[in-house]
């Protein structure tokens, strides 16, 4: 199983719509990965919270090691922060060791009617085990 070990995560407010197309995670923005605790704390802590306005793009499947993201990319952002990731996308479904098919990729590209969404809360998330067992470690 994949592990990405502590990672921090912008998302949207839980009330927003991009929440009922998950598998039982946050949608997000991953700013990092795979990063030790103590790198993990530094960065968060540096972090400035501030909402951010993002916009979906292309809808994507993507495989690593068996673990499957499905995830829309963003459209460019006019004035990233310097932290920005170099190919930021928000995640909306995993799997492991299944492909991402068809219908479930038409579902979400079908019902997404909201592209728009705003970046408002940063997460330090252990990110080891199964998807459905990650969890927050501190937020702001």
């Amino acid at each position: 199983m994949k592990d990405f070990k502590y990672c921090i995560w912008y998302c949207p407010d839980s009330n927003h719509p991009w929440n009922s197309f998950t598998n039982r995670f946050m949608p997000h923005l991953s700013i990092k990965t795979n990063l030790d605790y103590s790198t993990a704390i530094n960065l968060f802590t540096k972090i400035k919270k501030q909402d951010i306005e993002v916009e979906l793009d292309r809808l994507m499947c993507g495989e690593d090691k068996g673990f499957h993201a499905l995830f829309y990319k963003l459209k460019p952002n006019d004035n990233p922060p310097p932290w920005w990731p170099k190919n930021p996308h928000i995640s909306f479904l995993y799997k492991y060791n299944q492909r991402i098919n068809q219908c479930e990729v038409h579902y979400l590209y079908s019902n997404m009617k909201y592209k728009k969404g705003v970046l408002k809360h940063l997460y330090l998330v252990k990110c080891s085990g199964h998807f459905s067992k990650w969890r927050v470690l501190f937020n702001k």
